[in-house]
C-alpha cells in the first residue's frame, strides 16, 4: 500500500516550509521582482530560466517546463517519493508526523526498515570477518596487493563472505530479518532445508543510497570458478541504475571540485580514493545512465569519463557521452595507455600523474567521438564522408548552446574537410538549423489561440481573485472549457475552494496527480500577469464570451458537416431545418449572446 500522511498534516508542513530556503541550499537564485531567478537544476542552460515565488510556494523553468511546489522539487532533485519528501522537509522544519496520521506508511516503512536492518547486519558481519578471522588472511593479502590498506577496508567497510556455506544465514535470529534476507538475495533456500550465503568466499562491497544506508552488496569472486562479480538484485531500497558507487561518500568532494571522476568497478574508485582522489563515482560495472547523470548533476556540471581502454571501455564511453550531454553535463574522457585500466595505473603511475594526464590529456566529448569514428572507417568517398555526418548529427543536436554548437560544427568541419554550411543542411534546415539547441519549449512554441488563451486567462483570474473565483463558480464557466487539462484544473480549483473555503498555488499542484497538469499550472501562475490595464471582471468577461464565441463556432462547424451529408442524400427537409439551425448560430454569434 502507498504511504500515507494526512492531509492536515500535508498541508501544515506545506505552509510552514518556505521553497525559496529549499531550493536554495541546491542552487543559487538572485531576486528580480516578486520572483526568484537561477539556472535550472534540471536542464543545461546559459540563461537562468528557472524561477522561484515564494509567495505562491511553487516554482517553474520557462527552459525545460519541469515545475511544481516544494515537494515536487525535492521528489526531482533527491529521486524520492512524494511520502519521503514530506517527511524530510517535517524534519527539516521540526514538524512532528503523529504515527496515527501515517496509515499505510507505517507498514511500507515498516518493510524499507527491515531492508535495511538486514542489510546493516550481514555488512557487520562480513566485515568482521574480514578484518578479524583467520579465514580471510588471502583476502587481507589480496587486499593489499592491490594498494588497499586496513584504514580503507574500513572507511568503506569492505567484508569478507565466509569461507563456509551459511556463515550469516546461521545467524539471523528473527523470521522477519530472515524474509528480508531472502527477498534481498543475501540468501537463497537450499534445495533440501535451510538457506545458504549468496557472497560466500567472495570479497563484500557494500553498496550505499546517497544517505550513506546500504541498500545492497557486490562481491568479487578471488579463488574460485564463478562468476567475477556478482550484485544484489533490484528491490524495495535497490535500484542499480539509480545508483553510483561511492557517491554518499564522495559527494562532497565532488561539489567542491565542481568536476566528478566517473570509473566503471569497485576497486578502481578505491584504488583512486586511496590515492588522494576524493571526487570519483563507479557506475556498479554498468553503462552510465540517464537517471546516474541526473544525480551526479546535483554535485557538479563537469565528468570525466575514465574507462578501460579495450573496445568495451570504448562503447562504454561513447554511451556514456551520450547520456551526460542529454543531462546538459559537460564530459571529457580520458584515455589510459593501452592494457592498463585506472587501478593499475594509479598503482603504477600515482595519483598525481592521473590528474595530470586529466589536465592534460582528457578529450573533450565531441573530439573523441570524432577520433573513434575515424578509427574505425575510412574517408575515401562522398558517402563515407555523409555517413559521418549523420552519425554525427544526434550529437550536435544536444549542444544546447548556440556559440557552442556553431564552433562545434566550424571544428567538425575542419576535422573531416566538409564545408560548414553542409553539415548545418544535415542538422534540418540549412544555416537556420543553428536554432536547433534552443530549448525544445522554444522550439515548439506556437501563437496560442484566442480560445486557448482566454482559458488560461481564466484559470490564472480564479486563482488571484476570489471575487473572480466566485463568479466562476456561480457562471458554471469551467463547463465552457475545450481544453481537456485546463478543465480538469479549472475543475480542482472548484473543488478545493468549495471543500477547504481557500485554496493556493502549492495546494493545488499537490492535489493534480498529473505532472504534466502540475507544470502547467506553475507555468500559468509564475508568467507576467495577463491582467494588465482593464479590470479583472472586464477581463473575465471578455474571456467567457471568447469561450462562448468559440461554442458558437464548433456548432456553427458541426451542423456545416450535417449539410454536407444532408446534401448528399439529397434530403431537402433536413437542409431547410439545418440553413435555418445555421443562420440562428450565426445570429447569435453576431450579436455575441446565447
Amino acid at each position: 500500500m502507498p504511504a500515507i500522511i494526512s492531509e492536515e498534516k500535508i498541508s501544515e508542513i506545506r505552509e510552514r516550509c518556505s521553497i525559496l530556503t529549499i531550493v536554495s541550499g541546491y542552487l543559487s537564485l538572485k531576486k528580480s521582482g516578486n520572483n526568484y531567478f537561477g539556472l535550472c537544476p534540471f536542464h543545461s542552460e546559459k540563461s537562468p530560466s528557472f524561477t522561484v515565488n515564494e509567495d505562491k510556494g511553487i516554482f517553474h523553468c520557462f527552459g525545460c517546463g519541469t515545475g511544481g511546489n516544494v515537494f515536487t522539487f525535492l521528489m526531482r532533485i533527491e529521486g524520492i517519493s512524494f511520502p519521503e519528501a514530506v517527511r524530510k522537509i517535517a524534519e527539516i522544519e521540526g514538524i512532528e508526523i503523529p504515527e496515527g496520521s501515517r496509515g499505510h506508511a507505517k507498514e511500507e516503512d515498516s518493510k524499507r526498515e527491515g531492508l535495511f536492518a538486514v542489510h546493516e547486519k550481514v555488512v557487520d558481519h562480513y566485515h568482521r570477518l574480514l578484518m578479524r578471522s583467520h579465514q580471510s588472511a588471502d583476502v587481507r593479502d589480496y587486499l593489499k596487493k592491490r594498494g588497499l590498506d586496513s584504514a580503507t577496508a574500513r572507511e568503506w567497510r569492505l567484508g569478507y563472505g565466509g569461507s563456509g556455506f551459511s556463515s550469516f544465514a546461521e545467524i539471523i535470529d528473527s523470521q522477519k530479518l530472515r524474509e528480508a534476507a531472502e527477498k534481498t538475495g543475501l540468501i537463497n533456500k537450499g534445495r533440501r532445508e535451510g538457506y545458504y550465503d549468496r557472497f560466500r568466499k567472495r570479497l563484500i562491497f557494500p553498496i550505499c543510497d546517497i544517505n550513506n544506508r546500504v541498500i545492497a552488496l557486490g562481491g568479487r569472486e578471488l579463488f574460485g570458478n564463478g562468476p567475477k562479480y556478482l550484485n544484489s538484485p533490484e528491490s524495495l531500497i535497490y535500484s542499480k541504475g539509480n545508483i553510483l558507487y561511492g557517491l554518499s561518500k564522495t559527494k562532497n568532494a565532488i561539489r567542491g571540485k565542481g568536476q566528478a571522476i566517473v570509473v566503471e568497478g569497485y576497486i578502481d574508485l578505491l584504488s583512486l580514493y586511496s590515492a588522494g582522489i576524493k571526487n570519483v563515482v563507479a557506475t556498479l560495472g554498468t553503462a552510465l545512465t540517464i537517471n546516474q547523470a541526473n544525480l551526479l548533476k546535483r554535485y557538479c556540471k563537469k565528468l570525466v569519463l575514465l574507462f578501460d581502454s579495450d573496445e568495451a571501455g570504448i562503447r562504454a564511453a561513447m554511451r556514456a557521452l551520450e547520456v551526460s550531454m542529454n543531462a546538459g553535463l559537460q564530459a571529457n574522457v580520458l584515455t589510459l595507455p593501452e592494457g592498463e585500466d585506472p587501478d593499475s595505473f594509479v598503482q603504477k603511475f600515482g595519483g598525481s600523474m592521473l590528474l595530470s594526464n586529466i589536465e592534460e590529456k582528457a578529450m573533450p566529448s565531441m573530439d573523441y567521438i570524432v577520433e573513434k569514428k575515424l578509427q574505425t572507417r575510412k574517408l575515401s568517398s562522398p558517402q563515407d564522408v555523409a555517413s559521418l555526418v549523420y552519425e554525427m548529427v544526434p550529437f550536435i543536436k544536444l549542444i544546447t548552446d548556440s556559440l557552442e554548437r556553431s564552433l562545434t560544427v566550424r571544428r567538425l568541419s575542419g576535422q573531416i574537410n566538409v564545408e560548414e554550411t553542409l553539415i548545418w543542411d544535415a542538422l534540418g534546415k540549412g544555416k537556420n538549423s543553428r536554432t536547433v539547441g534552443k530549448t525544445e519549449q522554444e522550439q515548439t512554441s506556437k501563437k496560442k489561440s484566442a480560445c486557448e488563451v482566454a482559458q488560461e486567462t481564466i484559470i490564472e483570474l480564479m486563482m488571484r481573485y476570489e471575487n473572480i473565483l466566485d463568479r466562476s463558480i456561480d457562471t458554471g464557466i469551467i463547463g465552457l472549457f475545450v481544453d481537456n487539462e485546463l478543465k480538469k484544473i479549472g475543475e480542482k480549483i472548484v473543488e478545493i475552494y468549495t471543500d477547504k473555503g481557500s485554496i493556493s498555488p502549492s495546494a493545488l499542484i499537490d492535489s493534480l496527480d498529473n505532472n504534466e497538469l502540475q507544470k502547467k499550472v506553475s507555468e500559468m501562475l509564475l508568467k507576467e500577469e495577463t491582467a494588465q490595464g482593464d479590470s479583472p471582471l472586464e477581463i473575465f468577461v471578455d474571456c467567457k464570451n471568447i469561450l462562448k464565441e468559440q461554442l458558437l463556432i464548433e456548432e456553427e462547424n458541426a451542423i456545416s458537416n450535417k449539410l454536407i451529408s444532408a446534401q448528399q442524400r439529397k434530403d431537402y427537409d433536413e437542409i431547410n431545418a439545418l440553413l435555418q439551425k445555421k443562420q440562428e448560430v450565426l445570429q447569435k454569434r453576431k450579436k455575441a449572446v446565447l
